[in-house]
């Protein structure tokens, strides 16, 4: 698919004409809500056979959201890794990257910070609501080669030993570039999960050579040390110290292949105070004026799709979900160009200024030049032809495209503002009018999508397949005074999207690229197991 016309303003995310929702090339099957559904299912915890098998039918080949009333593994998840317990639970010394609240949400392309899990517990018990504890990047673990990637070459850090100040410092969200910690270091550049990274497209990496191997598979040996990293990438730091307990996917879901349990850790903002950042509406501002924040309290997550089918779990405090089908993927005027949207509800994008590093995807998520890649090292029976075509992807995969000179979000953000998303919140109805208004000039589209709207709670999980918008707004323990009660929790599985139509075959593909990658991870997973009990 070509870029985008010149009349469409990529990157201030502006209005774009109504044919190019039939422009883009979309083959999403799924479900679709209509325009008189509001809601998803709700349902029991599959657990005979067959009610996984109607889960499967219904849900994950329609690719079909929906609420569970139950949490697996809730000896594990609920009661020990509540605001009250987390650091009981986890060590609290764990170094993490944390992200920083930016124009009053999260989800940008802005620095992230490393600091202690106990320090991070103690800001947000303090009241900091600046702060969300998400996804941990492999290529920016301190501890894989002494140095983050996104400190490399920094000239400086600018330390400040009084918190409290620096704090009481920041405006209404703070500046992206004067936030101080003690000890804290930043990072840069926020991801997608498909962007070019260097050495985090393979875990097998050149230092393998000079480690113990513990198993001979099919796709080569498995060292020590890609076992080490493959155990982390599964279980995000600091849920991999839970390898023993947590089993790595609910048992209602063992036919998908799993690949990664995050921890998710913030705090809502005071609602006393939230309405303030709507004065700031600006009808030509690239944000209206209102940044990320959402209004009626809460924190945004920023409207977004993910590459993983998801199972969600709040732990603490409750969310709200606001979800659009794939199939209106054009309606969400994301920050990246999208190329296709597949049956399965994969999103590609193209590499171009909004998304310079984005890698071409398949339908169930693999990187395309990372299958031709395995194909060429261990498929013996490949033609001169097949090879020439695999090295063409692969050459394609390596060709640079110059960025944009000022930092992105993630392609698979929508430019939508969550204030836009949440219109209903806003109660003045003249500004909403205002708002609105100004919002059908810059992104009228968006206005056709039918939605869904989720809250979820504590004891219950939300199935998310994957390529489904979704807007998360996350709050404390309802209409909670106290710093404590404004503190959310969550874990969340992700799985290698399906792309097949039976449960007998969910994954299609005869390479069995991801069958034969997770049978790596098992191995990893069985032997730190091993480990752990010696």
């Amino acid at each position: 698919m070509s870029k985008r016309s010149p009349d469409i303003n990529v990157v201030n995310g502006s209005k774009r004409p109504s044919s190019l929702n039939s422009k883009i090339c979309n083959n999403y099957t799924g479900y679709c809500p209509d325009p008189e559904s509001v809601t998803v299912d709700e349902i029991d915890v599959p657990s005979s056979k067959e009610e996984i098998d109607l889960f499967y039918k219904n849900y994950v080949l329609m690719r079909r959201p929906c609420k569970l009333k139950g949490v697996s593994s809730k000896e594990v998840l609920l009661d020990p890794l509540s605001p009250l317990n987390i650091t009981k639970t986890l060590p609290e010394q764990t170094i993490l990257q944390v992200e920083r609240k930016v124009q009053g949400g999260f989800g940008s392309g802005e620095k992230r910070l490393k600091m202690s899990l106990g320090e991070l517990m103690d800001r947000l018990k303090d009241g900091d609501d600046q702060l969300y504890l998400t996804t941990q990047y492999a290529e920016d673990d301190p501890d894989r080669d002494g140095t983050p990637d996104a400190v490399e070459g920094m000239e400086e850090n600018v330390e400040d030993d009084d918190y409290d100040d620096a704090r009481e410092a920041d405006g209404a969200f703070g500046s992206a570039g004067d936030f101080s910690d003690a000890g804290s270091f930043d990072f840069s550049d926020t991801h997608d999960d498909f962007e070019d990274l260097s050495g985090a497209e393979s875990m097998r990496g050149e230092d393998d050579d000079c480690t113990e191997i513990i198993a001979q598979l099919s796709t080569g040996p498995l060292t020590q040390s890609e076992a080490e990293l493959r155990v982390k990438e599964l279980y995000q730091p600091p849920m991999n110290t839970l390898i023993e307990k947590l089993p790595e996917t609910p048992t209602f879901l063992n036919s998908l292949i799993p690949q990664q349990i995050n921890l998710w850790v913030g705090s809502s903002e005071n609602f006393a105070s939230n309405g303030e950042f709507l004065k700031g509406f600006d009808a030509s501002a690239s944000k209206l004026g209102l940044g990320r924040a959402v209004p009626g309290g809460g924190s945004s997550s920023g409207l977004h799709h993910d590459h993983a089918d998801n199972i969600y779990v709040p732990i603490s405090g409750r969310k709200r979900f606001t979800l659009f089908s794939p199939k209106d993927a054009a309606k969400m005027y994301t920050v990246g160009t999208i190329r296709k949207v597949y049956a399965s509800g994969v999103i590609d994008y193209a590499r171009c200024e909004t998304a310079p590093l984005w890698r071409a995807l398949r339908d169930d998520g693999a990187i395309k030049a990372e299958v031709a890649k395995n194909e060429m090292e261990f498929n013996l029976s490949l033609t001169a032809d097949q090879r020439q075509s695999l090295e063409q992807i692969i050459e394609a995969d390596n060709t640079c495209h110059p960025a944009m000179g000022s930092k992105l979000d993630p392609p698979s953000f929508s430019n939508v503002i969550p204030t836009v998303v949440h219109l209903d919140k806003v109660t003045d109805k003249g500004l909403r009018a205002d708002i609105k208004k100004a919002a059908l000039e810059k992104w009228p589209m968006f206005f056709e999508a039918n939605r869904l709207v989720v809250d979820l709670r504590p004891g219950e999980m939300l199935y998310l397949p994957t390529g489904w918008f979704h807007e998360v707004t996350s709050f404390g323990n309802d209409r909670s005074a106290t710093a404590d009660g404004r503190i959310h929790v969550a874990v969340n599985y992700w799985f290698v999207p399906p792309n097949g139509s039976s449960q007998d075959e969910l994954y299609t593909y005869k390479d069995h690229y991801w069958q034969k990658d997770y049978e790596r991870t098992k191995v990893a997973l069985e032997y730190a197991r091993a480990q752990s009990k010696d």
